[in-house]
């Protein structure tokens, strides 16, 4: 009988360890599982009246030399204040897009960060018009200043203080006499060359 204990006593605790065991990676694969949201309030704040937008496309080919430069003439244009020099870092930076060196990396990833905000930008706008209401505001800002203007006067004030129109009307004078004198020195020497 006593051995009949031990081993049932023996076969017990096996079973209570593979309990154990099985309780123990139980917990551990829990905690490895995302938690449930709580129930949502159903309020209409609560409620989206938005789509979950997609994951975005990787741009790729002609979208990212494009996107490189348009970023290199924004960046020329920004940090120089010249044409001339964003065209031409638009210039480097799209042919460095096409290299496979650690500039035409850096040029790749530049052109795909542009690409992707112009295609965020464009999905941004077809879902909330946002041309269309940037376009009202503006007109409706700048007819206020026009009316605010003409019934206050701002504009003649400032122009009175800074005396801007007399200095327009100096400048225009002296380019006028400028243009005069250039044009009669020009007549002379055609007259002069016709007669020699």
């Amino acid at each position: 009988m006593m051995a009949e204990l031990s081993c049932d006593s023996g076969t017990s605790e096996v079973h209570m360890a593979r309990l154990v065991l099985l309780l123990g990676f139980l917990a551990a694969a829990s905690a490895l599982v995302a938690p449930l949201p709580a129930p949502a309030m159903q309020s209409r704040l609560a409620v989206s009246r938005v789509a979950p937008a997609p994951m975005m496309a990787e741009p790729e080919g002609k979208s990212i030399v494009i996107g490189a430069a348009a970023a290199g003439g924004i960046i020329g244009v920004y940090l120089f204040h010249e044409l001339s020099t964003g065209v031409l870092l638009a210039v480097a930076l799209a042919y460095g897009a096409t290299l496979s060196n650690k500039f035409g990396e850096i040029s790749k990833s530049t052109g795909t960060v542009a690409a992707k905000a112009y295609s965020k930008t464009l999905e941004l706008n077809e879902q909330y018009d946002l041309v269309p209401k940037a376009k009202t505001a503006l007109d409706t800002a700048s007819t206020a200043a026009a009316n605010l203007d003409k019934n206050y006067g701002i504009t003649a004030k400032i122009d009175d203080q800074l005396k801007i129109s007399q200095a327009i009307d100096k400048a225009t004078a002296k380019v006028d006499e400028v243009k005069s004198s250039v044009s009669d020195k020009l007549t002379d020497l055609k007259a002069k060359s016709e007669t020699a």
